[in-house]
C-alpha cells in the first residue's frame, strides 16, 4: 500500500488495521532503528531483516507496518519534510534591512540543522526523485515550492527603494538559486567541510550571499546588460579625411617622366 499523505504518521498498518498504542510504538521503534542504521550503512544496504533485528522484533512484524525498505525510508522522509516546513516561519518573518545579516545566517543554520538530522534520508529522497520516483518527487516538491515561494515574496517585499523591484518570476528565480546553494552546502558531510574552510565560514559566506541578493533588487539579464553597455559607449571618432589623389604618372613610370623632362630642356626654339 503506497501512502501519499505527508501531513501525519500512518494510522493503519499494511492490512488496513488502525494502529493502537502498541502498534504505534512498534512502528516508531522500526523507524528509529532504520535511522540509526543509516549512520553506518547506505540506504541501499538496509534490509527489512537488519532493521527488524535492530528494533528487537521480527521481519514479519516489519512487513506489518511497511511495504518494503523504500516504504520506511519514505516515512522517514515525510518526517524530514515536516521539520523543514517548520523553517518557513523563519522565512515568513519580515526581513528588515538592519537585521538582514542576522536573519540570513539564522536561516542557513536552521536549514543546516534539519539536514544534519536527516542527511541520509534527504539524500535518498533526492536520489529517488531524480530517478523518477513519483512519490519521492512529489514529497521533494512539497518541501521546495513553499520555501522558494515564501523567500521570493520576501525578496519582493524587502527590495531596496533605489533598486528595480524584481517581478514575481524574477524573485522566484532568485529564491530558487539561493535554495539550491543552501541545499548543496547542507547536503555535504560536515567532516568534509571541516577539512576545508570550515562550517562556520561557509555559513557566514552563504548568509552574506543571501543578504546581497536582498540588496541587489531585480537581476539584470544578459540582453539588458548589453543594451545598457551600448548606451554608455563613447561616440566613434570621425574618420580622417582621405588625402587628395596624386596626379597620374605618365606611362612608363618614373623613368619615362624623367626622360620627358630632359627632352623638354634640350629642345631649341624654332628659327
Amino acid at each position: 500500500m503506497n501512502r501519499a499523505d505527508t501531513s501525519s504518521p500512518a494510522e493503519t498498518n499494511q492490512q488496513g488495521q488502525t494502529l493502537g498504542r502498541k502498534g504505534l510504538q512498534t512502528r516508531r521503534k522500526l523507524m528509529d532503528s532504520a535511522r540509526s542504521l543509516l549512520e553506518v550503512y547506505s540506504p541501499v544496504e538496509l534490509t527489512a531483516v537488519s532493521i527488524a533485528k535492530a528494533a528487537g522484533t521480527s521481519s514479519a512484524s516489519f512487513y506489518m507496518y511497511f511495504e518494503d525498505v523504500r516504504d520506511i525510508l519514505y516515512a522517514l522522509a515525510v518526517e524530514a519534510a515536516a521539520e523543514m516546513a517548520a523553517i518557513h516561519e523563519t522565512v515568513r518573518q519580515p526581513w528588515q534591512p538592519a537585521e538582514l545579516s542576522r536573519q540570513a545566517v539564522e536561516l542557513v543554520e536552521r536549514f543546516n540543522g534539519v539536514w544534519q538530522h536527516h542527511r541520509q534520508i534527504l539524500r535518498f529522497r533526492n536520489l529517488e526523485a531524480d530517478r523518477g520516483d513519483p512519490r519521492f518527487e512529489a514529497l521533494r516538491m512539497s518541501t521546495y515550492v513553499p520555501f522558494i515561494d515564501l523567500l521570493a515574496r520576501q525578496l519582493m517585499a524587502a527590495s531596496p527603494p533605489d533598486r528595480p523591484r524584481p517581478s514575481l518570476s524574477q524573485a522566484f528565480a532568485l529564491a530558487s538559486v539561493v535554495h539550491a546553494a543552501m541545499e548543496r552546502l547542507a547536503s555535504t558531510d560536515p567532516a568534509v567541510v571541516a577539512r576545508g574552510v570550515g562550517v562556520q565560514k561557509l555559513n557566514d559566506a552563504l548568509g552574506h550571499v543571501i543578504q546581497a541578493v536582498f540588496h541587489a533588487g531585480a537581476p539584470v539579464g544578459a540582453t539588458t546588460a548589453r543594451t545598457a553597455a551600448r548606451k554608455v559607449e563613447p561616440a566613434a571618432a570621425a574618420p580622417s579625411p582621405t588625402p587628395a589623389a596624386a596626379p597620374d604618372a605618365p606611362p612608363g613610370g618614373k623613368a619615362a617622366a624623367k626622360s620627358a623632362r630632359s627632352g623638354v630642356r634640350r629642345q631649341k626654339p624654332a628659327a
